[in-house]
């Protein structure tokens, strides 16, 4: 079986922000919530290969407000099987407004496993 295919599995999760604490606590919450993070890593980890290997359902960028949105967006998007790719910053989702380009934006306090899904299931419905 294609390891991109969807099946009855867990919600695959790749969570990329270039602060070691961010990630582990967004991992340990979304672990706690019944999702599968397969994979925490800073941007210049090769983000790319390993989103392409895993193939996960949902990646989780980190942005900041004084930097443009990252390139990994784009690269991430341009994926043969590209997962949902949903926003995160310790600031506010309005910052970002003219930059998310379709994107979801979840701010880091208000990160949740129930919202990541609703994102994932209405990016996948037609």
């Amino acid at each position: 079986m294609d390891q991109c295919s969807a099946d009855a599995r867990r919600i695959r999760v790749v969570i990329i922000d270039d602060h070691e604490i961010s990630r582990a606590a967004c991992r340990a919450l979304l672990r706690t919530e019944g999702l599968d993070v397969v994979a925490d890593l800073s941007v210049d980890e090769h983000a790319i290969a390993v989103a392409e290997a895993l193939c996960p359902d949902l990646v989780i960028v980190d942005v900041t407000p004084d930097q443009p949105l990252p390139v990994v967006i784009a690269e991430l998007r341009a994926l043969p099987h590209p997962p949902t790719v949903v926003l995160t910053s310790s600031s506010t989702g309005l910052i970002f407004r003219e930059q998310l380009d379709g994107l979801r934006f979840v701010p880091k306090a208000d990160m949740c496993g129930e919202r990541l899904l609703r994102y994932l299931r209405s990016s996948t419905q037609p």
